[in-house]
């Protein structure tokens, strides 16, 4: 009898069990096989099949997708219902907003204005992804930025695969050029550009601005790849030099990232390689870090590098991001740190995953919100005109929280400053590892 009551048992978990690995199994090649024909197939190369077979494969992309929608239900959707529900609960106030257009391709950029007695600090938001969306998904946290007294620039960027790496960065190139002559008009100060940025956003920013410095000084490696990125030169002027650099969850290594998303099992399906040409020398080519590396040791004088990079460059980065680890950015940091930049601060949230101002920078109740708000307040402090954040956040500041405390590392320790660099093998200045 109990061996009859154990073969029912058996065959009543195979008739349940096997149906349901069978479903989850075809769910998952349907996943991934529909993303591999919706977005792996423009300029894909000759040797890529059009959709994988291989079970470990889809498991990976599978994964990645699950969360990236895991992270667009737990963060993403709850902000954006916060930032409806503050904005309709809270006194509301007129948007100064205008928009225009900029560069020879007549592209858009919206400029959230003051409207104070003095000349505003000034930030420019580059978009964070390369092939979709616009300025309008911006228009949160400019708003939170206008408010606390910056002028905010939002300009449309060419999207891949209208465009590559370098119709990209010439984007980013007229538009800071654009900014600088005519943000006076709307109450900004030519003198105190930041260039902001967000994961790919980042990636543009730091090109756009270590590419044309190395330029200058006349010290870009040797480009042997496919990629050619635009060097600025309108009318024998020089790009416009920007008085700092914010930067949250950046990309400043591609050959780092692209081996991270082989990992994940994405590469293929990423826009970012084949947006950087798809080939290793390519990939070099664009990676900031790689730039700065070179013209750090090929340059006699680096005080003229320094001179010519921004005088203050804030970096900012979740220690649990899982999607793009913050490896590259120490290393970023570290070489900043060595070109001697006046003002280079690292910021990592130990207990935050994936920071993403379009998220984080919206309710300005939240205390880490409010934390960003103070880190970017800190690295536009000028004495001359200095920024008044609203009294409803300072006096959040003081009262009783019930949210979970985040932690900042406010004072990486990095080593002394030292001649050598060996940014190529993965270590810091002092010769330890900061990729394991």
């Amino acid at each position: 009898m109990q061996e009859k009551t154990k073969l029912l048992l058996i065959i009543l978990f195979s008739w349940i069990f096997f149906p349901l690995v069978a479903i989850a199994t075809l769910y998952a090649y349907f996943i991934c096989w529909t993303f591999y024909l919706l977005y792996a197939r423009t300029d894909a190369p000759p040797s890529q099949s059009k959709v994988p077979f291989s079970p470990i494969r889809v498991y990976k992309v599978t994964l990645y997708l699950l969360n990236c929608l895991c992270e667009m239900v737990t963060a993403f959707i709850p902000s954006m219902l916060g930032y409806c529900w503050h904005s309709l609960s809270s006194k509301r106030k007129e948007i100064l907003k205008k928009s225009s257009r900029y560069g020879p391709n007549k592209a858009k950029v919206d400029v959230y204005y003051s409207d104070r007695a003095t000349l505003s600090p000034v930030i420019i938001f580059i978009n964070t992804s390369l092939n979709t969306g616009k300025r309008g998904t911006c228009m949160p946290v400019a708003q939170n930025l206008q408010n606390q007294g910056y002028v905010v620039v939002v300009p449309d960027i060419t999207l891949y695969p209208k465009g590559k790496i370098a119709e990209m960065v010439a984007d980013v190139q007229q538009c800071i050029y654009w900014t600088n002559s005519r943000i006076i008009q709307y109450g900004g100060d030519p003198s105190q550009i930041y260039l902001m940025g967000h994961s790919a956003g980042v990636l543009l920013s730091a090109l756009t601005v270590i590419h044309d410095v190395c330029a200058s000084l006349n010290v870009l490696p040797v480009n042997n790849s496919n990629v050619q990125i635009p060097i600025w030169d309108k009318k024998g002027t020089r790009l416009p030099r920007l008085q700092g650099l914010i930067f949250f969850s950046g990309i400043y290594d591609v050959t780092y990232y692209h081996a991270y998303l082989h990992h994940l099992g994405f590469e293929q399906i990423h826009s970012m390689p084949r947006v950087m040409g798809n080939t290793p020398e390519s990939l070099l080519q664009c990676s900031p870090s790689y730039l700065l590396n070179h013209a750090l040791n090929n340059i006699r004088d680096r005080e003229r590098l320094t001179k010519l990079l921004p005088k203050r460059v804030l970096l900012i980065h979740g220690a649990q991001d899982t999607f793009n680890p913050p490896v590259s950015t120490k290393n970023f940091f570290h070489l900043l740190d060595s070109v001697g930049v006046p003002s280079v601060q690292l910021k990592i949230y130990e207990d935050i995953k994936y920071i993403s101002p379009c998220k984080d920078l919206i309710i300005p109740n939240k205390r880490l919100c409010i934390l960003l708000s103070d880190d970017i307040k800190e690295c536009c402090q000028n004495n001359n005109n200095p920024i008044i954040m609203n009294n409803y956040l300072n006096e959040r500041r003081g009262g009783g929280k019930s949210e979970k405390e985040i932690t900042k590392e406010s004072d990486y320790r990095y080593p002394q400053k030292s001649e050598n660099n060996n940014y190529r093998n993965g270590k810091s200045r002092s010769g330890r590892s900061v990729r394991s």
